[in-house]
């Protein structure tokens, strides 16, 4: 028994003792792999740290240099004013914002756009021209008395010209906008000095029977305004300063001759319609109906001498329509008797020299 329980005691201790010693390098293994964690995820927390600290200076840089930027909010159509209500405040790298970007807002606020601007589209300097300031002697003006062309819409910019029956041709009113259209009428707005160049120009086309009319720009934004070469008339001058009417009455004239030219025009046009539509109307019925005898009339027959003239006398009537009449003949002279054969007769050949004459005209 003591043999016994002896080897069992070292049994036990040589246990535990190995247990021991695997307990220590299993725990010796576990804190070096747990070290190892903790220096790998401080390697890498710092790592992120310095592209985080990296990204925020280059970030910060960024800023920096870059720029202040102006868009439209909308679409902006060319020649239009620019409100500040249309813009919002953009920042654009150094490195890709243009060199004449307008970076104040007093730079663009009403400014006028030269080219049609699309809505988010930075605006540079380039893109806007300054509107001149409202003149105190600025006024709106309606004018009826001066041709216009056929395809002017409200906006459009014109010049008004004044051409003479010599062939000479001077500009009156130059780049002047179309502010309404009511065809032949158009609003625009002239200072005083224009008015009076206009007023002369409308007296010189009155008394010289002169053409007035406007000519539109292709490019109303980047064109120059034209330099007017209407030179005022001393007389007329003197003859407005005397007869102060006599302005109304040329304009009233001139008035005149564009709207007669205006009816015409209408006039031929509705004709040409009306034409069109009556030969389409009378083709079909010309083409499928025949006419009866006792449908004759000088204007009918006239028509239907015109389509089978193999087919008629010379009085205009057809073969069936002189049978008809002789056998009326007959019958009046079975119940007349003898009495009043003339007086058909000559009737008779009095209608048919008559239809000759009226079918025989050209």
């Amino acid at each position: 028994m003591p043999i016994i329980r002896r080897r069992s005691r070292k049994l036990i201790a040589a246990g535990l003792a190995g247990a021991a010693v695997m307990g220590a390098v299993g725990g010796g293994t576990m804190m070096y792999v747990l070290q190892d964690m903790k220096e790998k995820q401080s390697m890498e927390r710092s790592k992120y740290e310095r592209r985080i600290t990296e990204l925020e200076q280059s970030q910060l840089l960024q800023l920096n240099t870059m720029k202040t930027a102006w868009v439209p909010i909308k679409d902006i159509p060319p020649g239009s004013r620019i409100e500040a209500k249309d813009l919002k405040e953009v920042r654009l790298p150094a490195d890709a914002a243009p060199m004449n970007l307008a970076s104040l807002k007093d730079e663009v606020e009403g400014k006028g756009a030269k080219i049609g601007l699309l809505k988010g589209t930075p605006i540079t300097r380039s893109m806007l021209f300054e509107e001149a300031p409202t003149p105190d002697d600025l006024r709106h003006r309606e004018m009826k008395a001066v041709y216009l062309p056929s395809n002017l819409s409200k906006g459009d910019v014109v010049d008004i010209r004044v051409q003479f029956p010599t062939g000479q041709d001077y500009i009156v009113l130059s780049k002047k906008k179309i502010d309404k259209l009511q065809s032949p009428a158009f609003w625009t707005t002239l200072s005083e000095q224009e008015i009076l160049l206009l007023s002369s120009a409308l007296v010189d086309a009155y008394l010289h029977e002169a053409t007035i009319y406007a000519l539109t720009y292709v490019e109303p934004e980047l064109q120059a305004k034209a330099i007017p070469t209407y030179p005022p008339n001393a007389e007329v001058a003197k003859l407005i300063a005397s007869d102060p009417n006599i302005v109304q009455r040329a304009e009233k004239q001139l008035e005149a001759a564009v709207r007669k030219l205006l009816e015409e025009d209408l006039s031929r046009m509705n004709t040409e319609q009306q034409a069109h539509a009556s030969e389409v109307h009378d083709a079909p019925a010309m083409a499928g109906t025949a006419r009866s005898p006792d449908s004759w009339s000088p204007a009918s027959s006239g028509q239907t001498a015109g389509v089978k003239g193999d087919e008629s006398y010379p009085g205009g009537g057809s073969v069936e329509e002189n049978d008809t009449r002789a056998e009326r003949d007959v019958e009046a002279e079975r119940i007349l008797g003898g009495y009043g054969l003339e007086a058909p007769a000559s009737t008779a050949t009095e209608g048919a020299q008559d239809d000759e004459l009226i079918f025989s005209a050209p």
